[in-house]
């Protein structure tokens, strides 16, 4: 029962997209000749269809995007969802651009909510760093951990009870690579606090609140939420 409060899938409305060879989907519209590329990791209430527009958002800056699929989401609703499947999914589908031409140097990592999540675990683990270099994360509304967020429901909720615990606050340290974080100020689900304490783990973190936005209007327009990863990417 928790797991389907953690992972609430929408009703999927398709869109076009390709499926690596370990069978992640993902929605990829290469970056131009020199270009970066935005790979996009959604939060829980997500999927491809729904996250497809940013993908022309980024485009009108001259970046690449690319969002990966989770278990049990999108195109891939039945699967089981679980942090293990989630997190082996988005690594294939790193891998699969990896194969595809894209370096780490061009790479710009990019969680939102439970996708934060995601992305820095994938940060901390080396998989934003090649031979050639390293890429740049964004964390965008991110929480702590999964039992911080159940337990500001059910005060005092044990941890071990928590399926998929999600404990970026455990592993930040360990993000090297140069990372933003992005929150809006009136966000009501994750509390803005959270950023500000991965913001003093991670070594090398710039942070930006924005004001008047909560937690589902940053990509509004204007988005200034767009424009500070836009200038983040170079």
């Amino acid at each position: 029962m928790l797991r389907r409060l953690i992972y609430p899938v929408p009703d999927y409305a398709g869109t076009e997209h390709e499926t690596t060879t370990g069978g992640t989907h993902l929605l990829h519209r290469p970056a131009p000749r020199g270009g970066r590329t935005v790979v996009y990791l959604h939060g829980n209430g997500s999927d491809l269809a729904s996250i497809a527009p940013l993908a022309e958002l980024f485009a009108r800056h001259g970046l690449g995007f690319a969002a990966i699929e989770y278990p049990g989401y999108g195109p891939a609703a039945g699967q089981r969802i679980s942090q293990a499947g989630i997190l082996a999914a988005a690594a294939d589908g790193l891998d699969h651009l990896r194969e595809g031409g894209l370096a780490a140097a061009d790479t710009l990592l990019v969680g939102e909510s439970l996708g934060s999540a995601v992305a820095a675990h994938l940060a901390a683990d080396g998989h934003l760093q090649d031979g050639e270099g390293g890429g740049r994360l964004v964390l965008v509304s991110p929480f702590i951990s999964m039992t911080a967020m159940v337990r500001r429901v059910v005060r005092a909720f044990p941890r071990l009870l928590v399926p998929d615990r999600w404990e970026t606050d455990a592993l930040a340290d360990r993000v090297t690579v140069p990372t933003l974080l992005v929150h809006g100020a009136q966000d009501s689900l994750v509390p803005p606090q959270m950023s500000a304490v991965l913001g003093s783990v991670i070594p090398d973190a710039r942070r930006v609140l924005v004001e008047g936005r909560d937690h589902n209007t940053l990509w509004e327009a204007p988005s200034e939420c767009l424009d500070v990863i836009v200038d983040f990417a170079g």
